[in-house]
Formats: C-alpha cells, structure tokens, sequence
C-alpha cells in the first residue's frame, strides 16, 4: 500500500513538471512597446513590415491569443527566427493609462485588435489614416489561432510560410573576451550581481520615491518612465509584476495634475517581505543602497533592446535628477551626464557603455575625496584587471580600456548569465564551450527534484508511523 501510494505521489508530482516545462517552452517574442517610445522604436524597425497587437492584459480574450500571437511572433522576431528581416511583431497594452492616447489614436473598440502595415507607415499613423496609407486593421476574434494569424500575413507578403518551418540552429557566440585569451586561462566567470541585491535597492528606491519630499506634480513623468523601464527589464519577475500593477492602476494611484494618492504608497513593488534590510554583495561600509542601485541601473541597461536606447537614458537620469535623495551624488551625477548629448539612435551598447563610464567618473570622484580625507581609498575602476584582463588594453592601466571586450563582460557579468538573476538562460561560460540551459528544463529539474524529496520525506514518515504502531 505504501509503495503504491508512493508511486502515486511521485507521479503526480513529475506529470506537473512536465506540464509546466511544456508550456514554458513557449517563448515571448512579441516586443512590448508603449507610447513614450512607440514612433521612434517603429522609426528605427529595419523590418519593411510592422505587425503592433493592441490588447488589454486584463482581457479574457486578450489572454487567449497570447500565445497564439507569441507563436507566430517566433517566426518573425529575434533571438532566432525562422523568418528574418520581414516582420517585427510587437504590442501595445492598453491597460496602462500611459498607453491610453496612444490606442486611443488607433480607435480601438475591442482586445485584442491588430494593425499592420510598412514601418515608417505604422510609427506615424493612426486609425484615420488607413486608406491613403497602407495601413490595415483586423480584429483579433478573426484571426484567433496561430495558423489564421500567419495566413493572414501570408496574404501580405505573397509568401506560403507553414507553422512548421524549421527554426535554424541557434548560433552559440563566445563572447570577445574568451576569444581575446589562451584556452584554459580565464575559466568561468563569476556574477555577484545576486538577485537578492537587485531587488532590495528596487524596493529600497521606491521607499525614497514615496518621500513627501520627493512626490512632486513635477516628477510624475520620470515615476512613469522608470516604471515603464522596471516592467520592461527588472531581472526580477516580481519586481516586473509590481510595476506593471501600478502602471495599470496609475490613474487611481495617481492623478493627472495631482499628488499622490496613499494608496500608491502602499503597494510593493517586489513583493511582501521587501526591502529586507540587509545586503548580500554589497555588504560594507560605504557600499549598501548605492551599491545597489548601481547594480539595478546596469542590470536594467543589458536588458533594452537597440531602439529602447535614449529612452532608458533618460529614463535613469530623470529618476537620479528626481528621486535620489543625496544632493551631492545627484549634482555630481547631473554635471556629468549634462555634457552628453542624447542621440535618437542611441543603441543598447551606447547605454551600457554610458553607464560604466559614468559609473567609473562617480568612483573616480569619491576615490579622490576619501584619499584627501583618509589619506587612501580602496576604490578602483571596475572591472579590475583580474576580472576581465582584456578589458584593458595596457595591463594595470586605469585609464586605457578596450570597450569593445567592457561591453561584452557588461553583458555577461550583469545579463543573461546565471540563474542568480533568473533571466531566459542559465549559461556557464568556460574556456572551451558555452552550455545553454533552458529555464523550463531547469524549472523540470526543480520538480522533479521536489518530488524526489517529497516522495523520500512520505517514505520515512511512513516509516515511521509503522515501527510506532508496531511498538504500541
């Protein structure tokens, strides 16, 4: 009896595994867009064509044709697509109050609702301007499955693509800075960049925000940005749920020309239990919140996509010019990045590249200030030599750097590496081979682990309630 019921349990628990892995298998690939950027993301698009979804994340409908929509935006959108340069498929939530103008310009009556139509032509347009323009229209219930969906861009291409074409293998790139050394020499790379760290400056930053002192009228615009930003990129679901809740719930939370409400105040953004109070690698004196935020800014900039570029460059100085409660940081802060001139075409490498930049200018400062005060600072440029040798184009330099090798360890040390920061891949880099683990298999082994160790725990309760009974 005990073993059949412990057949019974280990089964259940590997059938939801493998339920779970499935539908995890399903890649979000459709781009999230929203008003602020919408004309100068499409603006950008070398794609000739623009497929935009507007939905409502609230709808039931909506919800429906999201992975129906998400499956044809595979085909067409990066990282692999079966079918590339065609069609950027992307969305639109109208949920958000921010996105209200915006689907508003669009006419639209129901969720979801899809427009089409050349890049250039969908960045300007609007409901008004269809027929001169190429602009087309069709109402979600029409093309409710994946196969209708791709028919219907069939007829707009003049192509017969199939649902079953095959993806190309995914390329595995090593990153410049393995091929700019010997084999055997640098090994795995390490990422402290803890989620922990990330979340608690996330949680600790929206605490100042709510600072009566902070929440003027004024500084609603820089909230929303960096919001938006927080929802797009957060390494952090949680964190990415909490801003989009307040985005949603904007207009309640806080009005148009109004202060905030208290009920804005209340919310947590990453979740209960957050900011914890205490640090993990950014642990020290002098280090902590700052730390922290440095981390979140960084780990936010490997995240946006090319067009998303000058749009979370200002979106990190309106909330450091806003928000940031130390008047000498932000001055600081303020006179270095108001030297810049903030390009349209900023790029996602222009960003992560800023940013570093500005970060070692900050470092460099306090630096100067503790040795004059202390006599000494322990503060060096990042990353130090032993972290990223080819980073520095004369060994023990402080002031000559290959930026081309910066930016890829900036993407390895804050990006998609590491199931600390809990991102699409866990991916260990060694000096010979690049293994990508997909989140869903992960999450598989997860389950099945949990149940191994539930069916072990039954078994020894069991055990144990049979010598009781058997000693009574």
């Amino acid at each position: 009896m005990a073993g059949e019921s412990l057949r019974w349990w280990v089964g259940i628990l590997l059938f939801v595994g493998a339920i779970v892995s499935t539908q995890s298998m399903q890649d979000e690939c459709a781009v999230e867009i929203y008003e602020k950027i919408f004309k100068p993301a499409l603006g950008q698009i070398k794609n000739p064509y623009v497929l935009v979804e507007f939905f409502a994340s609230w709808s039931p409908p909506s919800k429906e044709f999201k992975p129906h929509y998400d499956r044809v935006a595979c085909m067409f959108n990066e990282p692999d697509p079966v079918h590339a340069n065609e069609v950027f498929v992307t969305k639109v939530d109208c949920a958000l109050e921010s996105n209200k103008m915006l689907c508003a310009r669009f006419d639209i009556q129901s969720y979801p609702t899809l427009y089409w139509g050349p890049s250039e032509v969908v960045a300007s347009g609007s409901a008004f301007s269809k027929e001169d323009s190429g602009l087309q229209s069709v109402s979600g219930s029409a093309v409710s499955t994946a196969e209708d969906l791709l028919q219907w861009i069939n007829k707009r291409l003049n192509k017969k693509y199939s649902l079953t074409d095959a993806k190309p293998e995914p390329e595995i790139h090593k990153p410049i800075l393995e091929m700019k050394q010997s084999p055997g020499v640098y090994g795995i790379w390490k990422n402290p960049a803890t989620l922990h760290d990330v979340e608690e400056a996330t949680a600790q930053a929206f605490s100042y925000m709510m600072d009566e002192k902070m929440m003027r009228s004024s500084s609603r615009g820089s909230f929303i940005q960096f919001m938006h930003l927080l929802e797009r990129h957060h390494p952090s679901e949680r964190c990415r749920k909490g801003s989009a809740k307040i985005l949603q719930n904007l207009v309640e939370f806080w009005p148009l020309r109004q202060p905030p409400r208290s009920v804005l105040k209340k919310q947590q953004l990453c979740g209960p239990g957050l900011p914890r109070g205490f640090w993990d690698s950014c642990d020290g004196v002098g280090r902590g919140y700052s730390c922290g935020l440095w981390m979140l800014f960084h780990s936010l900039t490997v995240r946006v996509e090319d067009f998303e570029g000058s749009f979370a460059l200002t979106a990190i100085e309106a909330f450091v010019d806003d928000f940031y409660k130390c008047d000498h940081c932000r001055n600081q802060f303020r006179n270095m990045t108001s030297r810049i001139t903030h390009e349209s075409t900023s790029t996602k490498k222009d960003v992560v590249l800023w940013l570093w930049r500005t970060h070692n200018k900050v470092t460099e400062l306090v630096a100067r200030e503790e040795s004059r005060v202390k006599g000494h600072s322990p503060r060096k440029l990042w990353p130090p030599e032993n972290e990223c040798p080819p980073c520095r184009d004369i060994p023990n330099g402080d002031s000559e750097w290959d930026e081309e090798a910066v930016y890829y360890f900036l993407l390895e040390f804050y990006g998609l590496k590491g199931a600390e920061l809990q991102y699409r891949y866990s991916k260990v880099v060694t000096s010979e081979k690049s293994v990508v683990v997909p989140y869903w298999a992960a999450v598989s082994i997860g389950l099945a682990s949990l149940g191994c160790a539930m069916a072990t725990c039954y078994s020894r309760v069991h055990k144990l309630k049979f010598k009781l009974a058997k000693g009574s």
